[in-house]
């Protein structure tokens, strides 16, 4: 095998992993950054968050688990939001580069169009326009 071209599959391969770990990487901030401000005001919550953060462990998530469940139930809107928040990071998250992770949340009144690349008209319903 050519060195060259083993060298530029594998420089492809590793922008690829980087490229995904880094949209990953601030989905996944955003939902730190969204529980810790929602617990600020509470010190053992904040460890809780901190400690699966730090030393993640099957223990240190289903005390997060437990933590979240309790304030969802607690507080319907926190229970909504974080759901939608996870649906986003977990787009993100699961999403390859040079892929679209849309979502949509909320109620949706009409049509829903949420393409890539589209390549002639879209129609919803009805006769299609003669040309």
């Amino acid at each position: 095998m050519d060195p060259l071209t083993l060298t530029v599959a594998t420089t492809l391969v590793a922008w690829t992993t980087t490229e995904l770990a880094q949209g990953g990487r601030l989905a996944v901030s955003t939902l730190i950054d969204f529980l810790q401000d929602r617990f600020r005001r509470e010190p053992e919550a904040r460890d809780i968050i901190e400690g699966v953060l730090h030393e993640p462990s099957p223990e240190t998530a289903r005390r997060l688990a437990e933590l979240l469940d309790r304030e969802a139930q607690r507080d319907p809107a926190f229970g909504a939001e974080l759901r939608a928040r996870w649906e986003r990071t977990d787009a993100a998250v699961t999403a390859g580069p040079g892929r679209v992770a849309n979502s949509v949340s909320g109620d949706v009144g009409g049509p829903v169009v949420q393409p890539r690349d589209i390549h002639g008209g879209i129609s919803f319903g009805g006769d299609l326009p003669r040309p």
